[in-house]
């Protein structure tokens, strides 16, 4: 019997699943510089912005959880290389490899860091695609 076919969302869910905890470790990693490093006269509202970004992207993280769950997606080894990310899966039963190299993980990163934080990505957005063919960001 063939493994069956993976949804577009499901893997938006195993890359979102992945990039989220960049994510979280860029800002706090950011906001750390900037509350203690910053020659800024009032850090203070830099920090409250990304900290509201931390929080609306753990928010989104919880939600992918529990979509994996609810779609039968399990991740269960996670490993940073030299190139990028590589994640061994499991999906309704079927078990599966995915990758991302830190070209990418970087771009999505950035575009996802500014939709947490409330910014417009419209300019990151390609609005030539096909439905089916858009990336799905949680």
């Amino acid at each position: 019997m063939a493994a069956p076919r993976m949804s577009n969302e499901d893997y938006s869910l195993i890359k979102s699943f992945l990039i989220i905890p960049v994510v979280l470790s860029v800002f706090e990693r950011d906001a750390n510089i900037i509350g203690k490093f910053s020659m800024l006269k009032t850090p203070d509202p830099y920090v409250d912005v990304i900290q509201c970004g931390m929080q609306r992207a753990t928010t989104v993280l919880a939600e992918v959880r529990r979509n994996m769950r609810n779609s039968g997606i399990k991740v269960y080894e996670v490993v940073r290389t030299a190139k990028g990310i590589e994640a061994k899966y499991q999906c309704r039963g079927y078990h599966s490899e995915f990758s991302m190299l830190w070209s990418l993980v970087q771009a999505d990163v950035s575009v996802r860091m500014r939709l947490y934080m409330g910014l417009d990505i419209s300019e990151f957005v390609r609005h030539d695609l096909e439905e089916h063919e858009q990336v799905i960001i949680h």
